[in-house]
């Protein structure tokens, strides 16, 4: 307990009386002294006088306020008007006591302090653990959504997924799944930023475009509602998605996509005639970035063994700006060059030749995905 008071009798009473109590107590005379009190360590609760040598309490009182001091104060005066009492609680101060006073009444006023400040810290650390527990259970979800599948196979697609966050969990997610007998998705996206922050961004992002997928036929179309949808919270917060989703039908050989400011896709044909490769790319600004945001949706017909390779921007943000074009050609001839082998053997080459093709400058800055899709017969 700290108290101000110019009085040098004052102090010592209070003093006396309060150890008494078995509480730890600390004097100044001014509002100065008190000042390196506050300063320097942990004071539980104040006892002010109103009249300081260079200060009053009134000002003392404002000033520890304006500074953000939350510490109990409780005001004494020889002058105890009603004016002066109001002065003193429109401050700042928590209770007032007048001069002289009662060794009991001043005791159960400052045990009420205490107590009422006990009871605060109680109720904020029981809040903080709350948070905590909501931020470890997120956590928990998001490692949990974010395992890598290692082989996945549906009716007519097989993939093969590599997955590293920076930190224990990250903001990338991707999903590959049956919608019907027919139909699969295929979802990759990144959520700006790393680490926890990002993880419960994918999450959220996961969870609303898994279900917007499952109800809407149209993938423009779920980029349009999953926009509209997330932006109030990503403007907020100044934060943004962004998504790629392709719908496959087995039946009619087509792959519906449309983008939200991903990576285009690289699609690998097996039997071509011309170009071997091409980037699946449309129009669209990433999720969160403007409310009238519109998103093209194209389609493809991927033959029997061509593959997709989806991956998220840390891997062309692994290296300088000036070395990206050189690691996109290498990453091209990487995926060409394997082909021939399974799509589990096709990825472990791709992630073993990347330091290579990156050179001395690579480093995972942010999170990365590979996510290789292969169309069966």
């Amino acid at each position: 307990i700290l108290v101000v008071d110019d009085a040098p009798e004052i102090r010592t009473v209070l003093r006396g009386l309060l150890e008494g109590q078995s509480h730890q107590v600390l004097t100044a005379e001014t509002g100065a002294d008190a000042e390196r009190f506050l300063s320097a360590g942990e004071v539980d609760l104040i006892l002010l006088d109103l009249d300081l040598p260079d200060t009053t309490g009134i000002d003392f009182c404002r000033s520890l306020r304006d500074e953000g001091c939350d510490v109990p104060i409780l005001m004494l005066t020889r002058h105890d008007t009603v004016r002066e009492r109001m002065q003193g609680l429109e401050c700042g101060a928590d209770d007032y006591l007048g001069k002289p006073f009662d060794p009991g009444e001043l005791i159960a006023r400052v045990h009420a302090q205490l107590r009422r400040r006990t009871m605060e810290v109680e109720r904020v650390e029981s809040l903080l653990r709350q948070k905590w527990q909501s931020i470890h259970d997120g956590l928990q979800l998001a490692q949990k959504i974010q395992q890598p599948f290692g082989n996945i196979c549906l009716s007519s697609v097989q993939a093969s997924v590599r997955y590293f966050p920076v930190g224990r969990v990250g903001g990338d997610f991707y999903l590959l799944q049956d919608l019907d007998g027919d139909r699969a998705v295929i979802l990759i996206g990144d959520s700006m930023g790393k680490g926890v922050g990002a993880s419960l961004l994918m999450a959220s992002a996961l969870s609303l475009l898994t279900d917007l997928v499952r109800r809407l036929d149209s993938p423009a179309e779920v980029m349009a509602e999953a926009n509209r949808r997330l932006l109030p919270d990503l403007e907020d917060l100044g934060l943004f998605v962004s998504a790629f989703c392709g719908i496959w039908d087995r039946r009619h050989r087509s792959l519906r996509y449309s983008s939200a400011g991903h990576e285009p896709p690289i699609w690998l044909r097996r039997s071509y005639r011309g170009r071997r490769h091409g980037l699946l790319g449309t129009r669209g600004l990433v999720l969160g970035a403007l409310s009238a945001a519109s998103y093209e949706e194209k389609c493809v017909h991927p033959g029997p063994g061509d593959r997709l390779f989806l991956f998220t921007d840390g891997l062309t943000e692994a290296v300088p700006a000036d070395r990206q074009p050189q690691l996109r050609r290498g990453i091209y001839r990487s995926l060409l060059e394997t082909m021939d082998l399974s799509i589990e053997e096709q990825t472990s080459k791709l992630l073993d030749a990347i330091p290579r093709l990156g050179g001395e400058a690579l480093i995972l800055r942010d999170d990365l995905t590979f996510f290789m899709v292969e169309f069966e017969p």
